[in-house]
């Protein structure tokens, strides 16, 4: 059985980078969790997040894109989201060829009780500092939201 490397495994990152790294990985063992604790595939967790943080509507074409999945298996899941209430389709109003992807509001409601002890823990943590580092902690947390989305739109 491999380990997992430690925090010492690339010394030439600075802590914050690696710190942020672990976050990541604590926030996808918790999008597991949520999924495990909705009855829902990681995959079909992972399409509703899109969906409900994307700036502007997606349709399954870009969903699918974001997801890396075909096509086809795009449309498995928007009909298994779509058939547990957790979404819906709608034509886009400029262009109604297109369909745009949205969130029920039961399934946002769902998504806030199962999140809500976390996200209140997260807001004490936050209120454990003073408004010039919580001013930093913002500036280094979009600044890195931002390094990380264009990394994504490079591929």
């Amino acid at each position: 059985m491999a380990s997992r490397p430690s925090a010492r495994a690339h010394p030439t990152h600075e802590p914050e980078t690696r710190a942020l790294r672990a976050l990541g990985t604590a926030a996808d063992e918790a999008a597991g969790a949520l999924a495990r604790r909705m009855g829902m595939h990681p995959t079909d967790l992972a399409a509703m997040s899109h969906i409900a943080y994307a700036r502007d509507p997606l349709g399954p074409r870009e969903l699918s894109t974001r997801l890396g999945i075909t096509p086809a298996a795009m449309t498995d899941v928007v009909d298994r989201l779509e058939t547990a209430g957790h979404l819906l389709r709608r034509r886009d109003t400029a262009d109604r060829r297109r369909v745009q992807l949205v969130p029920t509001d039961a399934a946002t409601t769902e998504v806030r009780g199962q999140l809500a002890e976390l996200l209140d823990t997260l807001d004490a943590i936050t209120e454990e500092f003073d408004d010039a580092e919580r001013a930093a902690i913002l500036r280094y947390v979009e600044a890195a939201t931002a390094a990380y989305a264009r990394y994504a739109a490079e591929s």
